[in-house]
């Protein structure tokens, strides 16, 4: 059953055009299912409904995603009206966006309020979801092409890059004639299959997940109480070759070689690391290199309000002035509040899309949930802040991992309240930075390979591998 999204088109005479229903798999294994529909309402305008369910394991605990939108569009097929919920780990939340001309009008709802803001935009905005009609209209243009969209998760604008490559040659839709086209994001792209009517049939991302057009009953068939069998912290994880880092925790210095890396598309240089693009080799220093404690310098960005990070509202300027109370500076402010989020954030793996404001409330999460309470707080200190995004070490593996940086005592420090560390360790490999979305940056790595170089620990411990002694050599010109 959909839940009742409280939007006035629902209330309109509607006639159904096309029901879609789909089977979603993780690397061979069933983990959801979602449905589209398509109307047309008395007005005339088309409206796109879309429901997902995705049960799958994160960090070894199995978690229940639920999201459903509804999508009004002109008769070009350009978004006018979006509106988008998600619900996971007992965070809910409800975006609406009006679309005209030259802005995007954007409220998000969730527990703890409303928050509303205006984005400008130069170019018409389309829904993925309306990418197979809009291709089957046009009869499929050799080349490519780009569009501009909206992501309600992120509340920003984003480009498509959609590619038409030709036929289907595998016959695998029967007597059907099925086109193949590329969609691109950045770094990430799926493939998609349509018929020449518009319907998608199936779509596939080189990472494993699979979409497939079925019958109502077969896509709606899971077992609810199970999902795949395969963790996402675990799928995604990259191994580090050469060696091991025994304490990663007390790591100061960290040296490693990263192979097959595309270029241009990650923010490895920073205060605490120097990324050789020539040798493919990248060093971490836990408290950042002499020369470069300023290095980019925070700009409004850092010190900015969004939907998610509500750093001008009274309870999240409450929060930050009792935790750092009987702080003398700003750097103390930090470590006052770093500390307090490690000791009071209940930790456990989720697959929500939290806001400051939720976390504050809920007080339970992740990396992500400490990391975006952590920049609400510095931020309404008028601290500049920022979201990292990138790699933590443990077992042999880096994972997926988000933690701040702010600039205080004119310089950039790393914090990590979700281990509790100021600074931050060495076995840290920041990506890139921004909002939490970019989560999605660890599958831009693709097939990268990390091997070890060397390791520094706290007291005063160096472990080298082999490659220490190639790139010595290197360097010395043998």
């Amino acid at each position: 059953d959909h839940r009742d999204l409280h939007y006035p088109l629902r209330r309109q005479r509607q006639m159904c055009i096309r029901d879609s229903y789909y089977s979603v798999t993780f690397r061979g294994e069933k983990i959801g299912f979602s449905t589209r529909i398509k109307r047309r309402l008395q007005t005339g305008q088309l409206m796109y409904q879309e429901s997902s369910f995705y049960r799958l394991p994160v960090g070894g605990v199995e978690h229940e995603v639920i999201s459903q939108s509804l999508l009004t569009v002109d008769d070009s097929l350009r978004t006018q009206v979006l509106t988008f919920d998600f619900s996971a780990d007992n965070y809910e939340t409800s975006i609406n966006a009006v679309v005209d001309s030259t802005r995007i009008r954007v409220s998000v709802e969730s527990a703890q309020g409303v928050f509303t803001e205006e984005y400008p935009i130069e170019n018409a905005i389309y829904s993925s979801a309306v990418i197979p009609e809009l291709l089957a209209r046009r009869g499929f243009p050799a080349g490519q092409f780009e569009l501009s969209s909206f992501d309600p998760l992120t509340s920003s604008e984003r480009v498509f890059t959609v590619q038409v490559l030709g036929d289907d040659r595998l016959e695998r839709f029967g007597s059907r004639k099925v086109k193949v086209v590329q969609l691109s994001y950045g770094q990430l792209s799926s493939r998609l299959f349509i018929d020449t009517t518009g319907v998608l049939l199936m779509e596939n991302s080189p990472e494993g997940f699979m979409s497939v057009h079925e019958d109502r009953e077969k896509a709606l068939s899971l077992d609810m109480r199970t999902g795949g069998s395969r963790d996402l912290l675990d799928e995604f994880a990259l191994p580090l070759g050469m060696g091991v880092i025994q304490r990663p925790r007390d790591a100061v210095e960290l040296v490693i070689s990263i192979e097959n890396l595309s270029p241009g598309i990650f923010a490895l240089d920073d205060f605490n690391q120097i990324w050789n693009s020539e040798t493919g080799i990248l060093t971490i220093n836990s408290s950042g290199f002499e020369s470069r404690l300023d290095y980019s310098p925070p700009d409004t960005l850092d010190l900015a309000e969004t939907s998610m990070i509500q750093c001008k509202d009274r309870r999240i300027i409450s929060a930050a002035e009792k935790a750092s109370r009987g702080a003398k500076d700003d750097l103390e402010r930090l470590i006052a509040i770093n500390e307090h989020l490690f000791k009071n954030i209940k930790k456990g793996h989720t697959l929500s899309i939290p806001s400051a404001l939720d976390v504050l409330q809920k007080m339970r999460g992740d990396c992500n949930e400490h990391t975006i309470l952590f920049t609400a707080m510095a931020r309404s200190l008028d601290i500049p802040t920022r979201m990292n995004v990138g790699l933590v070490y443990l077992d042999g593996y880096f994972y997926y991992h988000a933690w701040p940086q702010a600039f205080a005592k004119g310089r950039w420090h790393s914090f990590d309240p979700t281990l509790g560390q100021y600074p931050a360790d060495a076995a840290h490999i920041k990506l890139t930075s921004g909002s939490l979305d970019e989560y999605l940056a660890l599958l831009r790595m693709g097939d990268a390979r990390m091997k070890l170089v060397s390791v520094e620990y706290s007291d005063g411990e160096i472990f080298k591998t082999e490659l220490a002694n190639k790139e010595q050599d290197s360097e010395n010109g043998d």
